[in-house]
């Protein structure tokens, strides 16, 4: 019974990553639809390539959580836990320097302009957020590769 039940908390937990999943790429595809309307084509072609690259990695995700958790296997382990701990650890000091680099291009180098502080602060989280998809992606592979890593 216990099992049972916590079978399905697993199956709700990999459901609500699909629904957020797509919320995120809707989001990004009414940006790509207000941006064509205001006359803007590169920012709704790139918003429109981000929304496909994260349903194909997400369903493929999706799937092979949903399989393993169907066949009785946990939703998260230890070892995964230990892939996110240093995904974050390694995110948070990529993220210092990424944000450093960002304020010296865009006040000491002029490299990059923005509108305003909203566009800056979209830029930094946008670029955060593909920091620790990278991150986790090189540490779940280091993992595998080398099992003393984790």
């Amino acid at each position: 019974m216990k099992k049972n039940k916590k079978n399905s908390t697993d199956k709700a937990r990999v459901w609500g990553v699909g629904i957020t999943v797509l919320l995120v790429v809707s989001g990004f595809c009414l940006y790509a639809i207000n941006t064509l309307k205001q006359g803007q084509a590169i920012p709704a072609i790139l918003s429109i390539i981000i929304a496909v690259v994260i349903l194909v990695l997400g369903a493929s995700v999706l799937k092979r959580k949903y399989t393993s958790v169907k066949q009785g296997d946990p939703f998260e382990d230890e070892r995964s836990r230990k892939i996110m701990v240093l995904a974050g650890y390694y995110t948070f000091l990529i993220s210092i320097w990424f944000l450093l680099f960002l304020s010296w291009a865009t006040d000491e180098w002029k490299i990059i302009q923005f509108r305003d502080v909203s566009q800056a602060l979209g830029l930094s989280i946008l670029g955060m957020a593909v920091i620790f998809g990278l991150t986790w992606l090189w540490i779940s592979i280091r993992a595998k590769t080398d099992l003393t890593y984790v």
